[in-house]
């Protein structure tokens, strides 16, 4: 008797009913995997509960009455999960392959010092690839490197919309890091699970399409900028050593003011050509 591979599927939504359902429906169709799809809806104001509601013969529903980020959803959802694989799946993200979830997992399994796997991820609204990244953010500015010392593997991180692990290595680092709310938290995570002796590992050949961003669908471009970069520092604060950290920063605030400044100037010029 065949015993297929028992994967939890972690989905947190918000804002992303109509997506979400295309991916639940791309789930349903994997093959060869017992899938326990588990989906936290992080107090939606459109109407994803509304759509979500008409497949909970299918999933696990986890209605919540608040936005408590994407984070503490996943750890939400992860104490529900009963597979022996946890895969962080993004509501806005769908899979061609009936055979993408086993595939995963058979690339996880291909040696033990795997920690990790991701796949490609096809971004065709930007006609864009996301592959693994090799260094950490803002990695080349740094003096001191001693914290990436001896780290197996050489991938650094890869995007968080599409992650495959073992549910026992997700409890062993204690899932993702609570302090982050959106955004930093897979390079995060990817960096402790290196730090817990195991590898990053990417497929090529797995592919799985990703529409991005769908949950910031209608934000200011500007608080969009604001949680990355909060992300992107309180990974610099938990990571790099506070010489760098205070470096890092005053760089970036140098930045942020010379942007200002030629936006100003830019918004003044643009003004008076308009008034004559």
């Amino acid at each position: 008797m065949i015993v297929f591979p028992s994967v939890s599927v972690l989905i947190v939504n918000y804002n992303s009913g109509k997506y979400a359902i295309n991916c639940i429906k791309s789930l349903m169709k994997q093959l060869k995997v017992r899938l326990q799809i588990i989906v936290v809806d992080n107090a939606s104001l459109d109407d994803s509960l509304l759509l979500l509601n008409e497949y909970q013969d299918v999933i696990t529903l986890i209605p919540n009455n608040q936005n408590v980020g994407f984070v503490q959803a996943n750890n939400l959802a992860a104490r529900y999960a009963t597979g022996d694989y946890l895969l962080i799946l993004n509501p806005d993200t769908e899979m061609e392959d009936s055979l993408c979830i086993f595939n995963l997992v058979n690339a996880l399994n291909s040696k033990d010092c795997i920690g990790l796997v991701a796949p490609l991820i096809n971004e065709p609204s930007k006609a864009k690839i996301v592959r693994p990244k090799y260094r950490y953010p803002s990695e080349s500015r740094l003096r001191s490197k001693h914290a990436f010392y001896g780290l197996p593997g050489k991938i650094a991180w890869v995007l968080g919309a599409c992650m495959l692990m073992k549910t026992s290595v997700y409890k062993k680092i204690e899932g993702f890091d609570p302090d982050y709310f959106l955004y930093g938290e897979d390079i995060d995570i990817c960096l402790r699970i290196r730090k817990h002796g195991l590898e990053i590992y990417y497929d090529d050949h797995i592919q799985v399409n990703h529409i991005s961003g769908a949950s910031e669908i209608g934000a200011k471009n500007l608080d969009k900028w604001l949680r990355k970069r909060r992300g992107l520092f309180l990974f610099y604060k938990k990571h790099y050593e506070i010489n760098d950290l205070v470096r890092i920063c005053n760089q970036e605030i140098l930045k942020c003011t010379i942007y200002k400044l030629i936006y100003s100037f830019t918004f003044l010029i643009g003004s008076k050509n308009y008034r004559s």
